[in-house]
């Protein structure tokens, strides 16, 4: 009885990892990695590929930018400033923090 259940899972994890890195084809289609593992998962992985199949490229791909933001004013700019230019007119000096923006 107990090697039928360590059968199940170890079929239940296999069929798991597959749908995980199948679903990593859909990082550069419009229906993407999470919602093609859904699909696949929960309707196999030949279901998963049809809607593969007819999902679109992505014509957009997100990356990151380094900009600088100011903690006062809240202010972000794209090049690196020694204090904030705007509120070194109001008197005040305030080291800029490196942030990364999410751009598309």
């Amino acid at each position: 009885m107990e090697m039928k259940y360590i059968f199940i899972g170890v079929v239940l994890i296999l069929y798991t990892i597959v749908v995980y890195l199948f679903s990593r084809l859909g990082k550069t289609r419009e229906i993407g990695p999470r919602r093609l593992f859904l699909i696949s998962f929960f309707l196999t992985p030949i279901m998963g590929l049809a809607f593969l199949l007819s999902s679109n490229e992505r014509k957009m791909y997100t990356y990151t930018e380094q900009s600088y933001k100011c903690e006062k004013c809240g202010y972000t700019f794209s090049e690196s400033f020694d204090c904030c230019p705007f509120c070194e007119k109001e008197g005040y000096k305030h080291k800029l923090k490196p942030v990364s923006k999410l751009m598309t």
